[in-house]
């Protein structure tokens, strides 16, 4: 079996939330010849939620993961579970032709995770206090108060947050405006990961890590899936769950979005000043920069942020820089702050910025594309692969399965994603110097 995926060595990244979570459950390599109802290939949030559903409604499942749970995007990510997606309500319904449903859907999806985390006593560190966006800018500061006039107007707990003691609340002077979203909150995700896998199993789910799906062919009215362990499953259907990480395993999958890589960064645990002027009220925030900052407490009071910018690559020492250096920008005036952690991964980006479903006519579907909006968005798209396998009607889905279609110049997604970089600080700049 090879060391490496999408050219990372298989072993998990040193990150702060492997401080607080659970060990991960034993989940042995498949060995043997396996039949099953469903196989599921990818272990992270999607593909250990459809694993829940299924078996929560009688269906034998069989989970295969290339290295372990929560090893991807699903276990390096902030840990932020955000209420809907990168566009307005009305942005969704008029400019891409969603529903209704849909914008509810994504809006819904941290009761989903919540919910599940209550339902099954997943030990994550789950606090919800919500979520807030600060505005950097004048452009920030409009766009915001349209979103809290949507949201508010399709009854969503939000509100415009005063300017005043915004500060206070952020512990940062540098935001001119802000909004608060109640139905968002925080996670440990390595923990979530490892809580869902543990709750799969539980239920009856076959979970095995170290086992790559290595081939993929039809035989008759079954599926086949190989594996780097030699092992064979037999199954009826199958849910493709790799995100980022997704190979050639199901044609056009892997170019139907870039995989991008964003990093994160930790302090050492805060002082007691620090941690009652740093978002004293637990919530967690990210902001409304095109190369956005996200920032928040860990459950061992440490800051950690992510994003403020991108690479294709596996190097993340420039957007390492540029994390320690927005944090300066933003608490300076509290003393100096101490890293110790810094670590990055894959998420998938699609063409626009929202997430798809495909499946085939002969058993198999899959889905990516959480553009930033993993932890809710990859729950409930596992939830909703889970019903449409057991038989839900297309009628039925907030996101039903659409064309595959290849993202233009995937090809050139190195200098790409480097020229969007650039160009996206660039703007962020000049709203900057209008707000000025």
């Amino acid at each position: 079996m090879s060391k490496h995926l999408a050219g990372e060595t298989m072993q998990l990244p040193e990150t702060v939330w492997r401080r607080t979570a659970p060990d991960l459950i034993h989940c042995p390599p498949l060995q043997g010849h396996v039949r099953t109802d469903v196989v599921i290939i990818g272990g992270g949030f999607t593909g250990q939620m459809a694993a829940i559903t299924l078996r929560e409604q009688g269906v034998s499942v069989v989970v295969l993961d290339a290295t372990e749970p929560g090893w991807g995007a699903s276990g390096r990510n902030n840990g932020q579970v955000i209420p809907g997606f990168k566009w307005d309500p009305e942005q969704l319904i008029a400019e891409y032709g969603k529903s209704e449903e849909f914008v509810a859907w994504g809006g819904d999806a941290p009761d989903l995770v919540f919910e599940t985390i209550e339902r099954y006593a997943i030990a994550c560190n789950p606090v919800r206090n919500g979520w807030i966006q600060p505005a950097y800018t004048d452009v920030g500061a409009a766009s915001i108060e349209r979103r809290v006039k949507q949201w508010k107007s399709r009854g969503a707990p939000v509100e415009m947050l005063d300017s005043a003691t915004l500060p206070q609340v952020l512990g940062t002077p540098i935001f001119q405006a802000g909004w608060l979203d109640r139905r968002g909150g925080s996670v440990n995700p390595l923990a979530y990961a490892r809580g869902l896998a543990k709750v799969a199993a539980q239920l009856g789910a076959s979970v095995h890590s170290r086992t790559a799906a290595t081939a993929l062919r039809k035989d008759g009215s079954r599926w086949i899936v190989e594996c780097s362990t030699g092992a064979k499953v037999d199954a009826s259907k199958v849910i493709v769950a790799t995100a980022a990480y997704a190979d050639g395993l199901v044609p056009g999958l892997s170019t139907a979005m870039v995989p991008v890589r964003t990093a994160q960064v930790a302090t050492a645990p805060l002082s007691d000043s620090m941690l009652k002027a740093i978002l004293p009220g637990r919530q967690c925030a990210s902001d409304t920069r095109r190369l956005l900052t996200s920032f928040r407490l860990s459950p061992d009071n440490r800051l950690v942020m992510g994003g403020s910018g991108a690479t294709a690559t596996l190097d993340h020492s420039s957007i390492v820089t540029r994390l320690h250096a927005a944090a300066k920008e933003m608490w300076e005036h509290l003393g100096p702050l101490q890293w110790e952690y810094a670590w990055s991964g894959f998420f998938a980006v699609t063409n626009d910025h929202l997430p798809h479903i495909h499946e085939t006519a002969d058993g198999v579907i899959c889905a990516l594309g959480c553009n930033g909006r993993g932890i809710g968005i990859s729950t409930a798209i596992g939830k909703l692969l889970a019903e449409r396998t057991a038989g839900a009607d297309l009628t039925s889905m907030p996101l039903a399965p659409s064309r595959m279609k290849p993202f233009a110049f995937h090809a050139f997604r190195v200098p790409g994603v480097a020229v969007a970089t650039r160009y996206h600080g660039l703007r962020d700049r000049l709203d900057k110097a209008k707000s000025s």
